[in-house]
């Protein structure tokens, strides 16, 4: 069997805990259809009562195929000594996860690795002039790399926790092969191109602190040290091909790739892949792995996705594993978080809300809004959760899960970050998007309580009026902040010219789009618009032609934003991804005429090309908004239709179900959307018409 693949599956009830009530299989005990035969899941309703989670941070994979990492035993006699973490190190090394012997204004570690050293109240020293790192940045990026990596192996030989280091000398001993029998065996029976070669990182810029820096548009998603994994005790039992989707991971995707719209301290990239490495997390180590898999499949198009359903099959298995037997800690967190970022991407908000629930159990187990604040990991999974959190509520027209105190103790904390740092962007763009959260969270609490007739007409105008004063305040503060001319840069010169025919917005305008280390502004408005724009449809429903104006206006700056940044040259990898749901809510505002209906359509399907596929009840809601039918495909007769997402999609609808309560069903039918949209209403253009603008088809509209 071991040169077997696809490789042998146990029956799919197999699969299941015996939970008390614990909910039936998602699948049939029946094969898969033809395309994946191969390979059966576990939906995360099948691991029962949340309560029952457990800690994941030791479970190990099935003999043979990850060798148990050794530790150190105490020495007869000797007395167990726990070692105490100190706050008081710079910022650097403690996000970094290294010991700072503290020394001012530069600790040695920043000096002997020419980094950027800032302790907390103080300006940031760095052991490099200006000029010096523009003489480092013309030698090249690979010269660069490589003293970095030799900076690295010197500073680092013992760390108390070991930081993930280059690994350049195993490169070509870890090069992913052509085939795989199973997660982590190798077997020539499948013929699978190799994995690209991964790009070097570039160097921070000069006085900025590690753990809030600013982003630049062209580096910032690459800012960090190779992380230098092969020092990790447990990376030489790691299979090869999991160590070259661990360095896809790290070197060709970006925090946008997550739907993150900022990762101040390079979290995704250093101590993420730190705890899943060194904590024997195997469960997250999978996920990471499975989701790495899933881009590069994606981008490379290789029209074989068994690679990622493997991996991600194998991390919902050792998830299921470790929960039976130990108590749940911050890495069972992370990697429920991680499938739950699967199974948004694979457009199954029906499990997402799933994963959901049960991130929500653990959290509030684990942390209090007092508590989650304490440090950059704690803040990255408050930050993570939130999402998910105000993306459910959103959907269903329901309240967050969280209370607001949750929401404001993060907004609390950079507002003060930002008020002692003040010239620190990092810090600042933390403020706004914590802000814009918590906008977002009153607004929905807000129209939550009147649906449910819990606030009465005067609270219910109070609270309006306080929340649009916030809003009017916030917009002039972000659309004017950093408005000086120099802060933005021109779209990309290959970008098509102007047409009459084809554009919706002026997004070459030349005073649009931050670019350099203030990219991360257009996320920061984007975001505002798509929260501004939902307060006031809710607000007036149906719209008065005036607000209908007004959504129409704001609608097309989102456009504006999302194509520019689309054709912005000095993007991070996945750029667009961070504004797909911003791009989802405008669609609902724009007029519905042809020439916006086929530029919708064309940005969809961009989208899903990039691996975010949309639900098939989205695809439902837009065909009857717009009046022709993108069920199958955005585009008429499969144009620009890949044949990995037709693959992951054929995977979604099968395994498929009924949702199981009215959250779950109002997620699935996003009535928190689309409640208010009169989808019945005169579209200006007849069915016909639209698909005239895309030419014939011999079967219906041709998609």
């Amino acid at each position: 069997m071991d040169g077997q693949y696809p490789p042998p599956m146990p029956p799919v009830n197999t699969y299941y805990p015996t939970y008390p009530n614990a909910p039936p299989p998602m699948y049939p005990p029946e094969p898969f259809p033809p395309r994946l035969h191969h390979l059966q899941t576990v939906s995360m309703e099948s691991l029962g009562a949340y309560s029952d989670y457990d800690d994941p941070s030791r479970a190990m994979l099935p003999p043979g195929q990850i060798q148990p990492r050794q530790r150190r035993r105490q020495a007869a006699g000797s007395e167990h000594v726990k070692h105490r973490r100190t706050r008081s190190g710079c910022y650097t090394c403690r996000q970094r996860r290294v010991k700072c012997d503290e020394t001012h204004p530069m600790c040695e570690r920043c000096r002997k690795g020419k980094r950027e050293c800032a302790y907390p109240g103080e300006t940031p020293t760095s052991s490099v002039s200006k000029n010096s790192l523009s003489s480092d940045k013309s030698k090249g990026s690979h010269e660069s790399t490589s003293s970095t990596s030799e900076d690295e192996s010197e500073e680092d030989a013992k760390p108390s926790l070991a930081a993930i280091p280059d690994d350049d000398e195993d490169a070509a001993e870890d090069a992913p092969q052509s085939a795989v029998s199973e997660p982590g065996r190798m077997s020539g029976a499948a013929n699978v191109g190799a994995l690209p070669n991964t790009a070097p990182v570039a160097e921070r810029p000069s006085g900025v602190p590690r753990g809030v820096r600013p982003q630049s548009s062209r580096t910032a998603w690459k800012h960090s040290a190779k992380p230098n994994i092969s020092q990790n005790a447990r990376w030489a039992t790691l299979p090869r091909e999991v160590k070259s989707y661990l360095r896809y991971h790290r070197d060709c995707m970006s925090y946008h790739h997550y739907g993150f719209k900022y990762d101040a301290g390079d979290f995704l990239k250093t101590t993420y892949l730190e705890i899943a490495v060194n904590d024997d997390s195997a469960a997250l180590l999978y996920g990471i792995v499975a989701f790495a898999a899933y881009h590069h499949a994606l981008t490379h198009q290789t029209d074989i996705i068994s690679r990622f359903l493997a991996y991600y099959n194998k991390s919902i298995m050792l998830l299921q594993q470790a929960l039976k037997k130990r108590r749940h800690n911050v890495a069972t967190l992370l990697t429920i978080l991680q499938l739950a970022t699967i199974e948004e991407f694979l457009g199954d908000w029906t499990n997402l809300l799933g994963h959901q629930r049960a991130a929500h159990q653990i959290l509030t187990d684990l942390f209090t809004p007092q508590t989650i604040m304490q440090d950059e990991t704690r803040r990255r999974i408050i930050s993570w959760y939130i999402r998910f959190d105000l993306f459910a509520a959103s959907m269903a027209g329901t309240e967050t899960n969280l209370g607001r105190e949750w929401f404001a103790a993060c907004a609390e904390f950079y507002t003060s970050q930002a008020r002692e740092r003040p010239h620190d962007l990092g810090a600042t763009f933390e403020k706004f998007f914590s802000t814009s959260r918590l906008l977002a969270t009153d607004s929905t609490l807000l129209f939550a309580a009147k649906k449910k007739n819990t606030l009465s007409d005067e609270q219910f105008a109070t609270e309006v009026d306080n929340i649009s004063s916030q809003i009017t305040r916030f917009k002039q503060l972000i659309e004017t902040v950093f408005d000086e001319p120099a802060n933005f840069v021109t779209v990309s010169p290959h970008t098509p010219p102007p047409s009459a025919e084809d554009d919706i917005t002026d997004f070459r305008d030349a005073h649009f789009l931050y670019g350099g280390d203030y990219f991360t502004m257009n996320y920061v408005l984007i975001d505002f618009w798509a929260i501004d724009m939902m307060f006031r449809n809710r607000l007036a429903t149906p719209p008065s032609p005036q607000v209908a104006a007004q959504l129409v206006e704001i609608a097309l700056k989102e456009c504006k934003m999302f194509e520019a940044v689309e054709h912005c040259e000095q993007k991070p990898p996945g750029a667009i991804l961070g504004c797909q749901a911003s791009l989802g809510i405008a669609s609902l505002f724009l007029p519905r005429d042809r020439k916006h209906t086929d530029w919708c359509r064309k940005k969809f399907a961009l989208i899903e090309q990039k691996g975010y596929i949309y639900p098939a009840a989205l695809r439902q809601h837009m065909s009857e908004l717009w009046g022709v039918d993108v069920n199958h495909w955005w585009l008429p007769h499969d144009l620009g239709y890949p044949s990995v997402v037709r693959a992951l999609r054929d995977f979604v609808q099968y395994r498929a179900s009924m949702p199981r309560d009215a959250l779950t069903a109002n997620v699935s039918d996003m009535s928190g959307i689309f409640e208010a949209m009169n989808l019945a209403e005169e579209t200006g253009l007849e069915e016909e018409e639209l698909r005239g603008s895309w030419g014939s088809s011999p079967e219906g509209d041709g998609v």
